[in-house]
């Protein structure tokens, strides 16, 4: 007798480079992912925040609208959004069931089960058909080319947030063969936008574009922005306009810049807004986990900085916004990312060092960590226990009313500690 599958035990399967078995799992589910107007994200840094800004435009224009990205800070369902409410447990259980079967057939045919992120991909797909939402903004998971959000055929928009040096051993040592990996998710006659600060990354995705023959608008070239006080201004076809945002602007000001270049490419779908609705949509985006206030008094930040790109961005922000302070960086990393450069630029802004470890297989070494930390100059102590970790740093700003608490490296640090201290608060509804 064949046990059922639960859809944890596929977490071991780890991660799968390829199309073949989620195109597998979908045609034994009717390929539900035809059904869908889809806005494809891609890239290294701030594809959440990309994605969020994209969902937030389109309910404001009246589109029921999905919203599917990973990782999750406190639970999983908060991958899975219809106009920023979570998928409820029951159409979770539901769809678990009807994908975990189909998953069984699959691997009849195939020898293949799906991998835990191919899954839960193809229970968005279907929850997201069911809900008949007018679009759908997608997240890839891991690289664009072979990520299993790549089964979509003809995205109407495809997006490219800044690429940086990542998953090295999975998409390449070269930014250049990373930036091939990411513009995967590029296809014939769609739409697309990118923002590259790196030439050679801007120069690959420009070559994919036209080899792909999609139509590539590219920042820098076809548009441009600035950072403003409290906000950015933006220039391009059929828009010319400065724009507040909300929080550290500074920090979003390049996502949201992507993200207008996207409102634009909708216009050629027949989405059309003016800039008094863009900016309301713009203000009341809200993304978790990444600059964000949990606390004020004491004062305690969550930011998910995990390579050397995402630290700059927040180093300077952190300097304008809060001048004044001095931190206390409670910091945990998965081992594929670069935290000796994360260190190295963090290290101005930090009074002491936690060095913790992530509840995670692919946790780095806390005492390797720690090293880093040390040889940028800074004090630091080794708890490998995140939720003592957590009591030790908050205890340490009662020290000097000028300490704040930065918790930074891992999502899966920064979900627990957001957990513990928190609760679910903010998270239910975006």
């Amino acid at each position: 007798m064949i046990r059922p599958l639960k859809l944890e035990s596929l977490e071991r399967l780890g991660w799968r480079f390829g199309l073949e078995t989620i195109q597998a799992l979908l045609s034994e589910l009717g390929h539900p992912e035809l059904s869908l107007r889809i806005v494809h994200v891609a890239g290294s840094n701030g594809k959440g925040s990309t994605c969020a800004f994209m969902a937030s435009f389109l309910r404001r224009r009246g589109y029921k609208t999905g919203l599917y990205t990973s990782p999750h800070l406190c639970d999983i369902r908060e991958r899975f959004r219809v106009n920023g409410a979570w998928i409820s447990q029951e159409d979770f259980n539901r769809h678990s069931r009807q994908v975990l079967e189909a998953s069984q057939k699959a691997h009849r045919k195939t020898g293949r089960l799906p991998t835990h992120f191919e899954a839960l991909t193809a229970i968005a797909f279907c929850w997201f058909k069911e809900q008949k939402v007018d679009w759908l903004v997608l997240e890839v998971g891991l690289g664009g080319r072979l990520d299993a959000t790549n089964v979509v055929p003809s995205p109407a928009v495809c997006l490219i947030t800044p690429i940086g040096l990542e998953h090295q051993n999975i998409l390449g040592k070269t930014l250049g063969k990373i930036a091939w990996e990411k513009a995967g998710i590029l296809k014939p006659g769609c739409l697309a936008a990118a923002l590259q600060p790196h030439a050679q990354a801007a120069r690959v995705v420009d070559r994919a574009a036209t080899k792909k023959g999609a139509l590539l608008w590219l920042g820098g070239r076809d548009f441009t922005y600035r950072k403003v006080p409290s906000g950015f201004e933006w220039e391009g076809p059929g828009l010319h306009h400065r724009f507040k945002l909300p929080g550290l602007a500074e920090y979003q000001a390049t996502n949201a810049s992507l993200a207008m270049a996207g409102i634009q490419c909708l216009r050629a779908q027949g989405v059309n807004a003016g800039p008094g609705l863009i900016q309301e949509s713009l203000l009341q985006m809200r993304w978790p986990g990444r600059v964000e206030e949990i606390s004020r008094k004491p004062l305690v930040l969550l930011d998910g900085a995990h390579n050397p790109e995402a630290a700059k961005v927040l180093a300077v922000s952190l300097k304008i916004r809060y001048p004044k302070r001095r931190w206390i960086v409670l910091s945990g990393f998965l081992s594929d990312k670069d935290y000796r450069a994360v260190a190295r630029i963090l290290a101005p802004l930090a009074a002491l060092a936690i060095v913790t470890e992530p509840r995670s297989d692919r946790a780095e070494d806390g005492s390797r960590v720690f090293k880093a930390w040390e040889g940028s100059g800074v004090p630091g102590l080794l708890v490998r226990d995140w939720k003592k970790a957590l009591g030790i740093s908050l205890a340490n700003l009662k020290q000097d009313s000028r300490l704040a608490l930065l918790i930074t490296g891992s999502l899966y640090l920064i979900g627990d500690c957001r957990k513990e201290m928190v609760g679910l608060e903010g998270l239910g509804w975006l």
